[in-house]
């Protein structure tokens, strides 16, 4: 396994991701590059049900380069999972047809419950916190996944269809939105973590881990990043009352003045305010005062589980 390169690739609802590592004998893992770019894919979707032909030519683009990437990097073994957009749109098959026969990359759609499962495994790996009980939350474009479970498993896992993209498309249609649309956006918001408490039961007391861009973009948008760093931003606490004052800064804005704001990438400038209240329900509902911010999500998921099996096979061979 030493020296073996792989790629681990996420398609998502807003965001395509692409982690790029060289792999050692003893498990570990060094980072080669790890590219993001905002392509929409799931753009219109929960309007028309069918990923759009525009929305699937940027993100065929970015693939693409993506995979130029690999190659010069010399990557032998690509895993790539597609999340909400790919899971909900009636034509799925035919794009993931089309990214096999134009690029040659087999996308595996992953369930809610899979989606949900990659995402606590990368926090396991990337944070020290194996003696807490933990809520671990993925928001994306299309769905946010809700993962309670400590170091010893998984007790409940969700995945609910409120993502950034979906809320933003349903609700926000004013620039600045207005106070009426925002209100009827927590109430949805409220109604579906709320039946979820419900099926739940107790979980009161967890410590919060939120993955994925929304919560890293905040985390930026606090240290008025203009240049990204992984280092500033995984591990990070990020306060109740800083999400409060996100929104609303967000919510003062127009998407062409957020598109200003040091830290926040000015694709996500139209979906962030909806991202941001997600953020501030869970912690609300789940009384939290801060969570803390991983920039490891699903593709880091991929990667440890592709570890695990080459781990299992060198064992065989030996």
């Amino acid at each position: 396994m030493n020296g073996k390169r792989l790629a681990a690739i996420d398609i998502g609802t807003n965001t395509i991701l692409c982690l790029i590592v060289e792999l050692a004998n003893d498990g570990r893992f060094k980072v080669l590059d790890d590219l993001a770019e905002i392509t929409r894919l799931g753009e219109g979707l929960d309007r028309t049900g069918r990923i759009d032909p525009e929305a699937e030519r940027r993100s065929l683009d970015i693939l693409r380069r993506y995979l130029d990437r690999c190659s010069e990097l010399g990557v032998e073994e690509f895993v790539a999972g597609g999340t909400s957009a790919l899971r909900d749109a009636k034509n799925s098959s035919e794009v993931r047809a089309r990214l096999k026969q134009q690029l040659g990359l087999e996308v595996r759609v992953l369930s809610g419950e899979e989606e949900a499962a990659y995402s606590y495994l990368a926090v396991q790996r990337g944070l020290t916190l194996s003696d807490k009980e933990l809520l671990v939350i993925d928001i994306g474009g299309g769905s946010t996944e809700l993962i309670w479970g400590k170091e010893n498993g998984v007790y409940r896992l969700s995945s609910l269809d409120v993502g950034s993209v979906r809320l933003t498309e349903r609700f926000l249609h004013s620039d600045p939105a207005r106070g009426e649309e925002c209100e009827a956006m927590v109430q949805a918001i409220d109604r579906g973590i709320k039946n979820l408490l419900d099926q739940w039961g107790s979980c009161m007391g967890l410590t919060l881990v939120g993955i994925a861009g929304t919560f890293t973009t905040l985390a930026a948008v606090e240290k008025q990043l203009t240049d990204y760093s992984h280092s500033e931003v995984h591990g990070t606490r990020l306060a109740l009352g800083e999400v409060r004052r996100q929104i609303q800064l967000y919510r003062e804005k127009s998407i062409v003045e957020r598109k200003k704001i040091a830290g926040l990438e000015p694709k996500r400038a139209d979906v962030i305010l909806a991202g941001a209240y997600l953020i501030e329900r869970i912690m609300i509902l789940w009384r939290a005062e801060q969570v803390i911010v991983s920039d490891q999500g699903v593709r880091y998921g991929l990667l440890h589980e592709r570890l695990d099996q080459l781990k299992i096979n060198q064992l065989k061979t030996c």
